[in-house]
Parts: structure tokens; sequence; C-alpha cells
């Protein structure tokens, strides 16, 4: 039999072992039972923000090797320019044991080394100029991997079931670029599941990009998933459905005038 038992928090009640076993049961076991069968990655939050010569990444939830990160409070990391690629990474630190705790570390660490070790992940790349200074702000969805002062979160995993993938903030992009053109069924389908803000899973966006570009099954890492929207949206923005749009609109300026 599977009981649900709830400890009672009342006024003058004893709380016993077994009451706060079952109150650090819930608190903890709960959020990982949500996200069983998730990757590693960014579950919410963890936003990025940028100051003359400081990057700070806002609370939020990560997922590595299986367990939750809660990151209460913003963590604080200095940058200098050194015109080379440099990459933002969360490093997680080996379980502790106190009397009392179990604790697990996470901390912010800017590194040349551009690859990714077993105990990292990394939140953003930059290749930043003398004297200026890291934007977040994007002119458009191609402006993401602007070579210079620009904060890119691309390869930044983002948890989803199976694998890990783009950031929604990212898919939620392109979505909002493509709706401003004509869009065939397939591209309407997938722009209205990206501007839910939700994660859209590696294999619905890699799907997508095989039918719209007919290309071959294949692996795609983030980067390449991109790039593959990246196309898509070119394709819609100067194809000829562009052309159409704008011959209807001509041809109502010139019955008008």
């Amino acid at each position: 039999m599977n009981e649900q038992r709830y400890p009672l928090l009342e006024e003058l009640h004893v709380l016993r072992t077994s009451a706060l076993c079952s109150i650090r049961d819930r608190a903890f076991d709960l959020l990982p039972l949500y996200y069983e069968g998730y990757s590693d990655g960014i579950v919410s939050g963890c936003c990025l923000q940028t100051e003359k010569d400081t990057i700070a990444v806002l609370p939020g939830i990560v997922r590595y090797g299986g367990f939750m990160y809660f990151l209460k409070e913003s963590m604080l990391v200095a940058y200098e320019p050194t015109e080379e690629y440099r990459m933002l990474k969360l490093k997680f630190g080996m379980e502790e044991e106190s009397e009392n705790f179990r604790l697990r570390s996470v901390r912010l660490e800017i590194s040349d080394d551009m690859g990714i070790k077993e105990d990292e992940m990394e939140l953003c790349r930059f290749k930043l100029k003398s004297g200026a200074v890291l934007r977040t702000k994007y002119v458009d969805f191609f402006d993401r991997v602007t070579e210079f002062d620009t904060v890119n979160t691309v390869s930044c995993p983002y948890a989803a079931v199976g694998r890990s993938t783009l950031l929604p903030e990212i898919v939620a992009a392109f979505a909002r670029e493509a709706m401003g053109y004509e869009l065939d069924p397939l591209d309407q389908t997938f722009c209205l599941a990206a501007l839910q803000n939700l994660p859209i899973s590696y294999d619905q966006i890699s799907f997508y990009l095989q039918r719209r570009l007919r290309l071959e099954a294949q692996e795609w890492d983030n980067r390449g998933l991109y790039d593959g929207l990246c196309t898509v949206l070119r394709e819609i923005q100067g194809g000829s459905r562009r052309e159409i749009r704008s011959a209807r609109r001509g041809r109502r300026e010139v019955f008008v005038d």
C-alpha cells in the first residue's frame, strides 16, 4: 500500500522525526521526480545581465547529474577584454557531508578553455574588444552569434526530455521574427509552439528542420539547430512569400491612388 503522509504543523504539536523526514522528502524529492527523464541543463531562470565589468547570473534552477541546484541569489563574476573567445561556465563541486548536511556547491568561472569538462556547464561565450561592454540585447535573430561584444547563449544547454535543447527564448525569438511573414502550415505549427516560451525539445526542432529544409536525418548540436533555424528564417524573409505579400500591397496602393 502506498501511503501519502502530510505532517500536521499546528500549535503545540511536537514535530517528531518521522514528520521532519516527511517534510524533507517532499521538499527535496518532488522536483527531481517531476523532471525524471530530463537531460542536464537550465530548468528555469538563470538569465544573464551584464554591467561594465561584471556578468550576473540571476536566480534559477539547474539540473546537473540528476540533482536540482536552486540558485536562490544572483551570482556575479568579473570579465575583461581579451579579444579572444572566453566561456562563462558553471562549475559543480564534489558532494560533501557534514554532521547535519549533505553539501553540493556550484560556482561561476570565466575560462579561456572552450571545452566542457565533466563537472562544467556552459552558460555563454563571448569575445570582447578593449573599451567595449558585453551586451545581451540583440538586433535580430541572427545577431545572437555576432563575433564581438555579444553574449552568445546558443550553446547553453536547456533541460528537456531525452537530451538538452536550445533556450526557449532563442526559439521564441525565431518565431517572433518569422510570424511577420506568410507561413506554411508547418511553419505556423512550429512557431505557435515556440511562442509559448516553453522548451521545444531537440527532437521537435530537428524534425522541423529536416522537413522544412528537406534534409536527411542527422545529429545536431545546439549551434547546428540554431544555424538551421537561421537558414529557415532567411528563406521565409527573402523568399517568394515576401514578394507575394509585397505585390498584393502594391496593387492595393495603385487601386487607392
